[in-house]
């Protein structure tokens, strides 16, 4: 008796485990976890979506992928959307994956095609690269501009003839002075290291040397466009390409500071040479600044200046808005504004009515900044850290709600910060642009 019943034992134990060790998720396991996973991500229970996220993940097959991707590409819950990423990035070649490279293209929801463009990036089959070569030609710019972000760290040769054809679909679109073709000849310049006006230049030079190129010394390479627009409005030396654009300006009460002049006043009039004179050149009395250069390194005043010159110059196509800040925000309108002449005017005006006071609430300021539809690029300029109550803030959580609240936007961040205004401004500034594919430059 006791033998018959240990045999049954064993005989169950066997089925058991080779029913469970190795097997699938059923069609019914995916479904569950597919409700699981829509629950914990309304709910913002991090814990539980993971478990489901795992279970998809484990599974692996075309369904289990399609589910994750589904549910969890939404844009409802930013910290599991990196959780899959991370987990989608390793999934091992098969159904699974090419159901994730197939929906990297054909999604109805840019939210879900940007986020697989970025996980497909990190991956180097052939079905991936493909996936993200497509996205180039996106009809939404926010997934062709995550495209040629994957594609300038690719940094490939291979690649070139992609984007030289991407750029002549913007020039047939009447789009050669947008956005996106100034960051594809951008990368172009970077993976080539030439720097070319239209995509016809960029053909004849690059069909006869393609087979057997090679990138000029690091030293020898162009650092920039310059061929793109001749005097094109610019705002401290960055070109403004996008066409809805926001000047974000920090008008603190340390904006009336006047700094230093980075060389002597009087050095272009005194003249040079050898002194012959009694005493030595650096006992001399050094000439202090008139009130002209005084006024003229008040940094509102570059500023106004530098802001309305830009202004002066946006073509009518673009639509803009100033907005500054300090313990309030305000704004020259409600919303972005075509730059007819008109309105040029009137942001002039209101340019030149600036008031330095109060303290530095940069994290309201980009929030108010990203409450604009159809945004495209913010100038940010700060001569100070955030700061509230006369307390420094972490910059950390701002990085991470920009980060955040422009994953699906792509909008560009450029900022312009002043090298005496300290490490902390200098280093938040500098982040702000990398991580939003900007450019960052310190005024003296």
């Amino acid at each position: 008796m006791a033998q018959g019943v240990a045999g049954l034992m064993l005989v169950f134990l066997c089925c058991w485990g080779a029913s469970t060790l190795g097997s699938e998720i059923t069609p019914t396991d995916i479904s569950r976890s597919k409700s699981l996973l829509a629950s914990a991500i309304q709910q913002e229970r991090f814990n539980e979506a993971s478990r489901a996220v795992d279970e998809l993940i484990l599974d692996g097959s075309k369904k289990a992928i399609e589910a994750l991707i589904q549910v969890g590409f939404a844009g409802d819950y930013y910290g599991i959307e990196r959780y899959i990423g991370s987990k989608l990035i390793g999934i091992a070649p098969g159904p699974g994956f090419d159901r994730m490279c197939e929906l990297a293209t054909k999604d109805t929801r840019p939210s879900a095609r940007i986020v697989l463009t970025l996980v497909l990036s990190a991956r180097t089959e052939l079905k991936a690269n493909a996936a993200v070569l497509t996205n180039l030609f996106d009809r939404d710019d926010s997934v062709a501009l995550t495209a040629v972000e994957a594609l300038a760290k690719k940094d490939n040769f291979a690649l070139v003839d992609h984007l030289i054809e991407a750029l002549a679909r913007q020039e047939k679109k009447g789009r050669k002075d947008h956005l996106l073709a100034y960051e594809i000849r951008r990368c172009l310049l970077k993976i080539v290291g030439e720097d070319f006006q239209s995509a016809d230049d960029w053909r004849n030079f690059w069909e006869p040397r393609k087979r057997n190129y090679e990138k000029p010394d690091p030293s020898e390479r162009k650092k920039g466009l310059t061929s793109v627009r001749r005097d094109p409005p610019a705002f401290f030396g960055m070109e403004v390409v996008a066409k809805n654009v926001i000047f974000l300006l920090d008008v603190s009460g340390s904006m009336e500071k006047v700094d230093i002049l980075p060389e002597d006043p009087g050095d272009a009039a005194g003249g040079g040479g050898d002194s012959t004179g009694v005493g030595r050149e650096e006992d001399k009395p050094k000439p202090k600044p008139t009130p002209g250069q005084r006024e003229s390194r008040q940094r509102i005043r570059r500023v106004q200046d530098e802001l309305i010159r830009t202004i002066e110059k946006l073509p009518d196509d673009v639509q803009f808005n100033v907005i500054t800040f300090n313990h309030k925000i305000q704004s020259l309108s409600k919303g972005l504004v075509r730059a007819t002449s008109r309105r040029k005017r009137e942001a002039i005006q209101h340019v030149r009515n600036f008031n330095a006071e109060g303290e530095t609430w940069t994290d309201h300021a980009l929030r108010e900044a990203f409450g604009a539809p159809g945004l495209r690029a913010i100038f940010l300029l700060s001569d100070g850290a955030p700061r509230r109550d006369n307390q420094l803030l972490d910059t950390t959580p701002i990085l991470k709600w920009v980060r955040e609240a422009n994953r699906f936007r792509r909008v560009r961040i450029n900022t312009v910060g002043f090298a005496q205004a300290g490490k902390n401004l200098r280093a938040f500034m500098a982040d702000l642009a990398k991580q939003n594919n900007g450019e960052y430059i310190e005024l003296r």
